[in-house]
């Protein structure tokens, strides 16, 4: 027959919920490491992220400098036309709509 004491007993319950706290503790630790670990990893991949929008956005925008520059060169080569001949107003027309259709475009 197994007896116990009010004593054996709360130093059986007390050794349970130090044995209990020293898990948690170490639980704890162990995710706080983890974590420490993946961080520059996730860091390095955020800031990727960020370059890749920065990016595309850079490439939309140059893109868009491209076309206004083409543009641009064609409205010069109507004009100094124009100014040549002096009666080049249906080519300065087909120009104007070419400007303005690019900027609806854009938006």
């Amino acid at each position: 027959m197994i007896t116990l004491t009010w004593n054996e007993l709360f130093g059986y319950f007390i050794a349970a919920c130090a044995g209990f706290t020293s898990i948690c503790v170490a639980f704890g630790w162990v995710v706080k490491i983890v974590k420490g670990a993946k961080k520059p990893g996730d860091d390095i991949r955020r800031k990727l992220d960020n370059d890749n929008d920065r990016i595309k956005s850079l490439e939309s925008q140059f893109a868009f400098v491209l076309k206004a520059i083409s543009l641009l060169l064609q409205d010069d080569l109507v004009i100094l036309n124009h100014l040549r001949t002096d009666n080049n107003t249906g080519e300065m027309a087909k120009q104007e709509s070419k400007v303005q259709e690019f900027l609806v475009d854009r938006e």
